[in-house]
């Protein structure tokens, strides 16, 4: 394993409270509240997430890391609640409560002989930018078909090899992307003028020379603009989790085929079919019901895409079956083929010619493709 342990101190409070009249008219699942003074290193940011709208909650709120977990008490929590919501009268019901750290840390490697591991055992970071669930499923994907193929005889053992060369450069990726997410609230904590004390008075007093007709406020409110903009790569970061890419022995790339972004590849999702990218989206018709493209494949068979002039294809694939035992599935996207094309979407982003051929693995990632039929 690779990085720090408890590199931040955390506490969960889960409430049921009747929020509507604060947050109805600007809705939203997360909200950040500031109580300058009031938490570790006196910035006092506690996080407002909505469970069921708008009744039911959970705070996500610090403490010091260098000291033991805080003993919380229901009246604790009740306390911090009403501090964030700033109504002191409100009803609240604490409903559960407990403390945890933030972790930096990843693993080299995901497996050793017959031992295979996953999800938090192999990839522990805190939530920033929601990438624990996705990245925990995308190793049970990457893993189970490729487990499903020895066990039937379809696959040497070799294939399990590729696991952890897949998917170990993943939670490196989200692990320092989810820790880097939270110091780039620094700026924002800078823009305020909340870092060069901890005194409350000071603090909100800092805060408020923003709101100043001067050069110095001017300059404030602009350095404030920009550091909230720039959490774009926390709130809306689509290509962290979206361009994952693939390159090991159950991938294979045909001279000219890169891994190169035409974009920033962190916050743009740039869809591809090179091998090693996930098969793209576009959304496809079938007895004039709309089908995803993703529709068509997984489900722990491998699936050739093809088009008109692909017909060699679907031979070489039933050979290959009867062959080798595995089976592939065929299908044939265009005018009267098995799936319509009707916006040409899959034509813009397939990669390859009518008559040409792209592999789908069983976890819908590209492992393969041609640009024509070998007739």
């Amino acid at each position: 394993m690779e990085g720090k342990m408890g590199v931040g101190g955390s506490i969960n409070i889960l409430f049921k409270a009747d929020l509507s009249k604060y947050v109805a008219h600007r809705p939203s699942v997360l909200y950040w509240v500031l109580q300058p003074g009031s938490n570790v290193g006196g910035i006092g940011m506690g996080l407002v997430r909505m469970i069921r709208t708008w009744n039911e909650w959970l705070i996500v709120w610090g403490y010091d890391i260098t000291q033991p977990p805080p003993t919380v008490t229901r009246e604790i929590c009740e306390q911090l609640a009403r501090q964030l919501i700033g109504d002191n009268d409100i009803p609240i019901e604490i409903t559960s409560w407990s403390t945890w750290t933030v972790n930096h840390m990843h693993a080299r490697n995901y497996q050793n002989g017959r031992v295979f591991c996953m999800g938090d055992a192999v990839h522990r970071h805190p939530p920033s930018n929601g990438l624990g669930s996705n990245t925990s499923i995308q190793d049970a994907f990457n893993l189970s078909w490729k487990l499903a193929a020895v066990l039937k005889g379809h696959a040497s053992p070799k294939l399990l090899n590729t696991y952890s060369i897949e998917r170990a450069p993943i939670g490196k990726q989200i692990v320092d992307r989810a820790n880097q997410s939270i110091a780039e609230f620094g700026p924002i904590f800078e823009a305020l003028g909340l870092l060069g004390s901890t005194d409350p008075t000071v603090m909100t007093a800092n805060m408020a020379t923003r709101k100043q007709d001067t050069a110095d406020a001017q300059q404030r409110r602009k350095k404030l603009r920009e550091a909230i903009a720039f959490k774009v790569y926390e709130f809306d970061a689509h290509g962290v989790d979206m361009n994952q890419r693939y390159t090991s022995d159950a991938v294979l790339m045909a001279p000219g085929d890169s891994h190169d972004f035409a974009d920033n590849k962190e916050l743009v999702y740039q869809p591809s079919s090179v091998p090693g990218a996930r098969l793209p989206h576009v959304w496809l018709v079938k007895d004039r019901q709309n089908y995803s493209s993703l529709d068509l494949c997984g489900h722990g068979q491998f699936t050739l895409l093809t088009g008109i002039g692909g017909d060699g294809w679907r031979k070489a694939a039933e050979a290959a079956t009867t062959a080798l035992g595995v089976p592939i599935r065929v299908v044939s996207i265009g005018p009267d083929e098995d799936y319509e094309d009707p916006f040409g979407d899959w034509a813009r982003i397939r990669g390859v010619e009518d008559d040409g051929a792209v592999l789908a693995r069983p976890d819908h990632v590209v492992g393969w493709r041609a640009n024509h039929s070998r007739r």
